[in-house]
């Protein structure tokens, strides 16, 4: 896939996402500009210069509604994943790489979700048990991470989310 196309790929899941959230809880999510990568990772530094306010609309790929403040939602939609790695126990960069992002887009307090399309596969939540402390309620597990069938995440989770992330 070209890197248009590609790009346009991810854009369109994160409006999807943000969407969906916004129909969930009743109030605006929207896809981030720039998707996170504005004050993530290495670009950290920008938030010196930034309001809170404005911050937390840099962060990450969906900008949460208002009763949100601490949560931080990364979305990746791609075509292929090598799902035998999770099977066999083995790691994957391309699975390491996102969590590493979602990380990255958090300041302290934060609270990370990772919402992946697989093309033809389905769609998933993953999250850090650690972090939220809350029920895997059947998830599986990478490394430390936990993962659920997005539909079946947020019908079990959507209360928790909301109360914890606050």
């Amino acid at each position: 896939m070209s890197g248009r196309k590609s790009k346009n790929k991810g854009k369109s899941y994160e409006r999807d996402v943000a969407n969906f959230l916004s129909e969930l809880y009743g109030e605006s999510f929207t896809r981030v500009p720039y998707s996170g990568a504005f004050v993530g990772g290495q670009n950290i530094k920008r938030t010196a210069t930034l309001s809170e306010d404005q911050t937390r609309g840099y962060k990450g790929d969906i900008h949460p509604g208002p009763s949100f403040p601490k949560l931080v939602i990364e979305a990746k939609n791609y075509a292929e994943f090598s799902w035998p790695s999770l099977a066999l126990n083995k790691s994957s960069a391309q699975l390491d790489d996102w969590i590493q992002q979602s990380i990255d887009s958090c300041e302290p307090g934060d609270m990370w979700l990772l919402c992946i399309k697989i093309t033809r596969q389905g769609q998933f939540v993953l999250w850090d048990p650690n972090m939220w402390n809350m029920p895997d309620n059947g998830g599986n597990h990478y490394k430390q991470y936990v993962y659920k069938e997005y539909d079946a995440f947020w019908k079990a989770h959507s209360d928790w989310i909301k109360h914890h992330s606050q």
